[in-house]
């Protein structure tokens, strides 16, 4: 399938919320289409390049399809939208033969694994996410999450965590391209009891607002 791809400093995960900005004209044209067309479009890693103005940016080849949930236009003709992460996928080729880059691609499914075992890391997972979002709320009074909201399913276990993790776009960038879940729980599992290691160390002191609900 062919969708419009928009370039970014970020990583997303399916299942995960991204609130954006839009103000180039280029990108207004392709939220334009995705409406008209009931159309997804993509969010990808910028590998080379600029995400303002660059019309020659290089994208990774393994980002996240998005359908838009919210959309507000302002005064001034800039867009506020709100997507969700519906699904990975490959680009298979790039043309720039419109304002904004479009991407021919396919959906990139995870290798499937057997059950017993997926659950039994996502189960070693689960408590440690957990306890490291317990240990955020106790470093500040402004910091809220629902236990209920940190799923149990590997899947969804594994996007969730890595969204929250603090780690390097490469790193993120690497665990959307993980070929089996299993690969990204043991690799954030790790990670964690890392963090959580880090977290202990800290004072109780005002770090922002933040939440998952």
């Amino acid at each position: 399938m062919e969708i419009p791809l928009f370039p970014l400093n970020t990583v997303l995960f399916p299942g995960w919320p991204m609130p954006l900005h839009i103000f180039e004209p280029r990108y207004l044209e392709m939220v334009r289409f995705c409406v008209e067309e009931k159309s997804p479009f993509g969010i990808v890693l910028i590998k080379q390049g600029m995400a303002e103005g660059d019309t020659a940016v290089i994208p990774h080849n393994v980002g996240c399809m998005v359908n838009i949930t919210q959309m507000e236009r302002l005064d001034d003709g800039r867009l506020l939208i709100m997507t969700i992460g519906q699904a990975r996928f490959r680009v298979l080729s790039l043309n720039r033969r419109r304002a904004y880059l479009v991407g021919e691609v396919d959906q990139l499914p995870y290798l499937p694994e057997k059950t017993a075992p997926l659950q039994a890391a996502a189960n070693e997972l689960h408590p440690l996410v957990l306890n490291y979002l317990t240990q955020l709320t106790s470093l500040a009074d402004n910091i809220e999450f629902d236990p209920t909201q940190v799923p149990t399913e590997p899947e969804a276990l594994s996007h969730m965590a890595a969204s929250l993790l603090q780690v390097s776009l490469e790193t993120k960038q690497s665990l959307l391209e993980a070929k089996k879940i299993s690969n990204a729980l043991t690799f954030l599992t790790g990670q964690y009891r890392r963090e959580i290691d880090i977290l202990k160390q800290f004072p109780r002191q005002d770090m922002g607002n933040f939440s998952i609900n």
